[in-house]
């Protein structure tokens, strides 16, 4: 996938991937156990790489893989 990530932002159940190529792609929250146990303030602290490959939470210890988040398919996912 070409586009990256320029930004994100969350709702009360859902983050909001904003893209690149001007989309916003959501995924629910639950998704991300960590993010969704984090303060509001803690999921404000975030980085977004270079290359909009990467997001980051230093404070939390968590990141995400944007193009493998892109390419996720919750059917092909095991039981």
């Amino acid at each position: 996938m070409d586009c990256g990530a320029v930004s994100m932002h969350f709702d009360s159940g859902h983050l909001f991937l904003d893209l690149s190529d001007g989309r916003a792609a959501p995924f629910p929250l639950d998704w991300f156990p960590i993010l969704q146990a984090a303060t509001s303030a803690e999921r404000g602290n975030f980085a977004v790489s270079m290359d909009g490959q990467q997001l980051f939470w230093p404070e939390i210890d968590e990141d995400i893989n944007v193009p493998a988040l892109l390419s996720y398919r919750p059917e092909n996912a095991g039981p």
